[in-house]
């Protein structure tokens, strides 16, 4: 129940706070002195969309604040979920600053707007003159039914099923796509998977073969050149190492004299020894190296083997070429394992389908039995509300070929007969918008008896009626404010009379500006505003009287 709203800075309206009351909670006032104003307001802590044109000229800021008691809601679950505290008395706060930003909060918690609405929904119902219209569209059509059937469990079990269904249905259309794409590559794809199987491939081979090629290139040239070295060091007569070995034997009489000659002849014995494995490593190289004209073909071969298949896959090392190879067979094999996945889908598929089917049925049979009676409360509530001749007729038809949506297999369309013998036709065609916003009257009458609704806003519900129908609008409203909070903006003194709670929404000037206020109506007052309703201002006695009356009746 919505218990307070506080309003600043918004539109004409400087300051107001609005204590509502259980019941009916009427909203009067002239047209222009703001009860749209009031509406708008009321929408943003719901989570409409906010604009920074809302904010009142001349100031930086606008915030509205509303206080819902929730108790009886059982919200516990949706404050769980968004990981926010709960109380009893649930504020909610909004604030939209100059330059278009625009805060939420809930119990002091700043959330965003998608949470906001989301609250909104389970809090208040705002029925107006646009939603009328929504009576012609079939998805809200279908939610009456299901709302006064009470198929709300089985309707989100099955929602469920049916989601997992189309999840596990696009599965399978990818996989039977990629079987097709991959059958259509998959000859072009084992000859290239064979062709770098057949080239055995090895990571840093290439590398080794162009050693080699450079080996084999100038093996006459490296022969003469190692040779030589290993002749000068070791082959000579005298040979640079001899030399060496009899200028450190020269040296051994004088070491006695002098340490500096012993550590020389260390040197000297060290140098030796690393000419002398210089010495082999030519003569290694020496007998190793010679010119093989078939060896140095078969690598100049290799090589631009290796380098068309980089050029053909255009990759630079083969390495790349390896993970090519690689992704092939993971390619080839998946295109083994793809027609297993989509028989196994396809199985899972059908008997999802089945449970689905058998869901939706449930489904249907619990709309087929509503609807009877769906039909014969609503034509009493319709001679209730001065249209006795009124009936609306629902039309429900099964999909083609076990046809599934997200709402299950029914196609439901509305009908709607305002007059004794009038054909049955599409409400948009037929109805007007004093018999759309009775006909929607009486439907939200009828779910208020199924669903825990949460607090109801008529905006204007009653336009395009009068006289007799407006008394008898006013008694459905009563009643149905009897289980729930009802707030209903009208310009009908009939359905005025009928409030538990008067307010007046009036225009006053003041510093060259004009204000938007509202006030609760004492009982003198209420019934002064009604004889205003009734003749205009400066009602006379008899006005007044008549206006009691009405209040009393």
């Amino acid at each position: 129940m919505l218990q307070k709203l506080i309003i600043n800075n918004y539109a004409i309206i400087k300051q107001v706070e609005i204590n509502f009351h259980e019941g009916l909670n009427i909203i009067t006032g002239e047209t222009g002195a703001g009860k749209s104003i009031l509406m708008g307001a009321l929408g943003l802590v719901l989570g409409e969309r906010a604009d920074a044109k809302a904010i009142m000229n001349g100031e930086d800021k606008c915030i509205i604040e509303s206080y819902f008691y929730v108790k009886p809601y059982k919200l516990q679950n949706y404050f769980n979920t968004n990981e926010l505290d709960y109380d009893d008395i649930c504020l909610v706060r909004r604030e939209i600053t100059s330059n278009g930003k625009s805060r939420a909060f809930i119990n002091d918690t700043p959330v965003n707007l998608i949470q906001l609405k989301e609250l909104g929904a389970l809090l208040i119902d705002i029925v107006s003159q646009n939603e009328t219209l929504a009576l012609n569209d079939v998805s809200f059509q279908l939610s009456i039914i299901d709302s006064i059937a009470e198929n709300e469990e089985l309707l989100t079990d099955y929602k469920l099923s049916y989601n997992l269904y189309k999840k596990i249905d696009k599965q399978l259309n990818d996989l039977i796509e990629t079987e097709s794409r991959v059958k259509q590559s998959e000859d072009y794809n084992k000859f290239i998977l064979n062709e770098l199987i057949e080239a055995k491939i090895i990571e840093n081979e290439q590398d080794e073969l162009e050693q080699s090629l450079n080996l084999l290139s100038n093996a006459e040239e490296i022969k003469t050149i190692t040779y030589n070295a290993y002749a000068l060091l070791d082959l000579a007569e005298p040979s640079l190492i001899d030399q060496l070995r009899n200028i450190k034997n020269s040296i051994l009489p004088i070491i006695k004299h002098n340490k500096t000659f012993e550590e020389i002849s260390l040197r000297l014995e060290q140098n030796i020894i690393d000419l002398k494995d210089i010495s082999s490593e030519f003569e290694e190289i020496t007998d190793k190296t010679q010119a093989n004209p078939s060896e140095l073909l078969f690598v100049e071969e290799r090589i631009q083997t290796l380098i068309n298949l980089q050029k053909k896959h255009k990759v630079k090392s083969n390495l790349e070429l390896i993970n090519i190879q690689n992704e092939l067979e993971n390619e080839l094999l998946k295109a083994n394992s793809l027609n297993s996945e989509i028989e196994n889908l396809s199985l899972k598929l059908v008997e999802l389908k089945q449970s689905l089917l058998n869901k939706a049925q449930k489904l249907s049979s619990n709309r087929r039995e509503n609807i009877p009676t769906i039909e014969k409360n609503v034509q009493v509530l319709l001679n209730s509300v001065a249209m006795p001749d009124a009936n609306l007729k629902i039309e429900q038809h099964l999909l083609l070929n076990d046809e599934l949506n997200i709402n299950g297999i029914d196609k439901i369309e509305f009908l709607f007969s305002a007059n004794k013998g009038s054909n049955f036709q599409q409400i948009s065609k037929v109805a007007s918008g004093g018999e759309l916003s009775r006909l929607m009257l009486c439907i939200k009458s009828l779910i208020s008896e199924k669903v825990s609704l949460p607090s109801i806003v008529f905006d204007e519900i009653d336009t395009g009626i009068s006289g007799e129908a407006a008394l008898k609008v006013s008694s459905v409203l009563k009643k149905l404010a009897i289980k729930h909070q009802v707030l209903a903006i009208t310009h009908l003194p009939q359905i005025a009379a009928k409030a538990d709670a008067h307010f007046n929404v009036y225009k006053q000037s003041g510093n060259d500006k004009t204000y938007s206020n509202i006030r609760l109506l004492n009982k003198s007052e209420q019934i002064n505003e009604i004889a205003v309703m009734l003749s205009g201002n400066n009602p006379t006695e008899q006005v007044l009287l008549a206006a009691k009356e009405l209040m009393n009746n």
